[in-house]
């Protein structure tokens, strides 16, 4: 498996960075999935964690075509990873994204289930 994440889309995450330099900014990736490759098309970033609510999460699912593949975010913490590791998101990318000095420094997982929800490391790519 693998995660390709279009320029369009890096570029929004490092724009991201730079203007939420100090907060924890979350949110959804739209793209599409083929066989095993997860293909980020674009961000959409989220005011509060990923999503206030399953319904909301189902809702902007809706508007985005059924495009959600999976979540980012910056910093991380074990509140909002336990938030996504549920039956709606397996098989979803996830993007733990951290900035060393200038540059944005991405980790992708799948997020799968084998007894309990976990991430597995997956490569990169920056088309």
């Amino acid at each position: 498996m693998n995660a390709l994440v279009s320029q369009e889309a890096f570029q929004a995450l490092e724009a991201l960075k730079l203007v939420s330099a100090n907060s924890a900014c979350d949110g959804l990736l739209i793209g599409h999935k083929r066989g095993q490759s997860f293909f980020i098309e674009k961000i959409f970033p989220t005011p509060s964690a990923f999503f206030a609510a399953l319904e909301k999460y189902q809702k902007l699912d809706q508007l985005f075509e059924e495009k959600i593949i999976g979540f980012f975010s910056f910093k991380p913490n074990q509140k909002k990873v336990k938030k996504i590791l549920a039956p709606f998101a397996c098989g979803k990318l996830f993007l733990r994204l951290t900035s060393r000095r200038k540059k944005v420094n991405i980790k992708p997982f799948v997020i799968d289930y084998e007894k309990n929800f976990f991430m597995k490391p997956i490569q990169l790519k920056i088309l």
